[in-house]
């Protein structure tokens, strides 16, 4: 079965380090978020950078229901909007520091380089392309599957190969999972300590071991099948 990343983490981009030197030289004010707060969704002519930290950003449905859709990693631009419509809210996954400039000083950096434009233009079609995944997986799959397929993908992208398997590190909450994948919390919850029991998984934490990725792969195909 072919991996593809449809997961919501958006990491650093080598690429971007120019735009955060410049961020760090133009920046007309830096905000420091702690974890849990909320962080002002950038207004139009502003681009905010996120220079150290994670963040949650949540959008809004058609019917105004609230959707985790990405975790920004460090080295990233924040969604612009008007906290109401689209990126509704943006909430700091841990202690973080945000750079704000305007974007009469992001086309500035633009009109450097071919390489500065791309680097910008690549982290708004990486968006773009999760965007449409994350409508696509939508379409006709269970809740086992869409949890299997979370937990599957998490392990097989950004896992850490172990002498007792995989490690999921800083695995996203429950809540979190179920906002992303769009089911209740208590699926998440109930899929989870199932594959505990059975011995599949162990529960570090906020880290997770996959003890048989063999195995949960060939759980996934099946449920996969079912459908």
């Amino acid at each position: 079965m072919e991996v593809q990343e449809i997961l919501p983490y958006i990491e650093l981009e080598s690429d971007m380090e120019p735009f955060r030197n410049f961020c760090l030289e133009n920046c007309y004010t830096k905000e420091r978020v702690h974890k849990g707060s909320t962080v002002p969704v950038p207004e139009i002519g502003v681009c905010g950078f996120l220079h150290t930290g994670c963040l949650k950003v949540f959008f809004s449905t058609e019917n105004g229901t609230e959707r985790l859709m990405w975790f920004l990693e460090s080295g990233n631009l924040l969604p612009v909007g008007s906290g109401k419509n689209f990126c509704k809210r943006i909430v700091a996954d841990m202690d973080s520091e945000i750079l704000y400039i305007t974007n009469d000083d992001v086309y500035r950096f633009v009109l450097q380089s071919k390489e500065n434009f791309f680097s910008i233009v690549e982290q708004y079609q990486k968006r773009q392309l999760l965007c449409i995944q994350g409508q696509l997986k939508e379409i006709e799959e269970s809740s086992g599957v869409k949890v299997l397929k979370f937990l599957y993908q998490s392990a097989a992208l950004y896992g850490k190969k172990t002498a007792d398997g995989i490690l999921i590190e800083n695995l996203p909450s429950r809540s979190d999972i179920a906002s992303h994948i769009g089911v209740h919390r208590s699926n998440v919850t109930r899929y989870i300590s199932n594959l505990e029991k059975e011995g599949l998984f162990e529960k570090m934490g906020k880290m997770l071991l996959v003890k048989d990725m063999k195995r949960l792969q060939q759980l996934l195909e099946d449920e996969m099948i079912k459908e």
